[in-house]
């Protein structure tokens, strides 16, 4: 009989690395016991670069945290997200010099930034690329140097050539709307797909928090791993929880995988048993597959946009999206004061898909009810 081929690939999710992590050895063992073991760089490397002009927080790690990364096992390091280019092209170059030149994925010249990297086990060839959704850093024809992005025109021919040169393709997303615990339905249909058009699991993060695990024709999607080691002030509750995701493959089939539960603590790092992480997954994946699914993210998009994007798109124009003394007085500096046009508030507003596309069901939630009243 031919011998078997065992491989095992780990995936965690969003990292920013302000103090150096320290695992504990359950989460060292899970973590050698990969192959592959990837992390989401989430920022550049403080000391370089000058920062963009940009709607939302700019944000950098510590000049070493590419080296606790690596010294902690982590050997794969998709960089796709919306903030790697914070610190302008100069803050991306140095932070993937920073990184072995072969481990770092979607980010760079356009060709790097959507090529795929190969890693043979076996003989058996596993093909990595990592998306992010469109921002301040995607490559979409307006720079020579970012991050992919993963509805670039471009994506559907590389990953139906990318399969035929692999055995496995493996797609990781930096994508979704922030503190959802479902994703929203454009962007399941979108990494639907991927799987598509060749990929063989599709992996997300983003939303910093967790959210479910579906199989479409007999292909993995995870949602969102949430944080990994996120050291940025939050008061959310499960800003400092995230997943392992492990896949085993024998003989180029995935035959399992692994949902494990991380918890930050300070600096240390610790896996919850493995009953509180199915309870974990089950919760999530419920309500992914809720009858009441579409009509929770309806709801979730109508509280953003009441308390976040009508604001947002009121400011641009010098608008005021509610009223109140303290709004009034604000309306009336900025009136007085600041007349122009904030463009680049619109461009946050309209081009990055998870703001547009919220913000869509929202009106049409809203806009639906008004008619209904009528």
């Amino acid at each position: 009989m031919p011998a078997s081929h065992n491989h095992r690939f780990l995936f965690v999710g969003d990292a920013v690395l302000q103090t150096e992590p320290d695992l504990s050895e359950e989460l060292k063992g899970l973590l050698f016991s990969a192959d592959i073991r990837s992390c989401n760089v989430e920022a550049p490397l403080k000391g370089f670069g000058k920062a963009i002009h940009k709607t939302g927080p700019l944000v950098a790690q510590n000049p070493l945290a590419a080296d606790w990364l690596i010294s902690s096992g982590f050997n794969l390091f998709p960089m796709a997200n919306n903030h790697i280019c914070d610190y302008g092209v100069e803050g991306l170059l140095h932070t993937m010099e920073a990184f072995p030149a072969d481990a770092t994925l979607g980010v760079g010249t356009e060709e790097d930034a959507y090529d795929m990297l190969v890693c043979v086990f076996d003989d058996v060839k596993y093909g990595f690329v990592a998306y992010g959704e469109n921002g301040y850093g995607a490559i979409n024809g307006d720079r020579d140097a970012g991050h992919a992005w993963v509805n670039s025109p471009r994506v559907q021919d590389d990953l139906q050539r990318y399969k035929k040169e692999v055995d496995v393709l493996i797609v990781q997303v930096h994508a979704g709307v922030e503190l959802l615990d479902v994703p929203i339905p454009e962007w399941r249909a979108r990494y639907r797909r991927l799987i598509d058009l060749g990929a063989d699991a599709v992996i997300c993060h983003h939303p910093h928090v967790m959210q479910g695990i579906e199989e479409y024709k007999g292909k993995l999607i995870c949602y969102s791993l949430g944080n990994f080691y996120f050291d940025y002030p939050s008061n959310h509750p499960q800003w400092n929880l995230g997943a392992v995701l492990t896949l085993d493959f024998q003989n180029k089939e995935r035959v399992s995988y692994d949902f494990r539960v991380v918890k930050k603590t300070g600096s240390r790092l610790t896996m919850e048993d493995e009953a509180v992480s199915a309870m974990w997954l089950k919760n999530l994946n419920e309500k992914l597959n809720s009858s009441a699914y579409i009509d929770y993210v309806n709801q979730a998009a109508v509280r953003d946009w009441e308390q976040h994007h009508a604001g947002y798109y009121a400011k641009p124009f010098n608008g005021l999206a509610k009223y109140s003394l303290k709004n009034l007085l604000k309306h009336t500096k900025r009136v007085l004061f600041n007349k122009s046009i904030d463009y680049n508030m619109i461009w946050h507003n309209m081009f990055i898909e998870s703001n547009k596309w919220l913000v869509e069901r929202a009106i049409r939630y809203k806009f639906n009810q008004e008619q209904g009243k009528d």
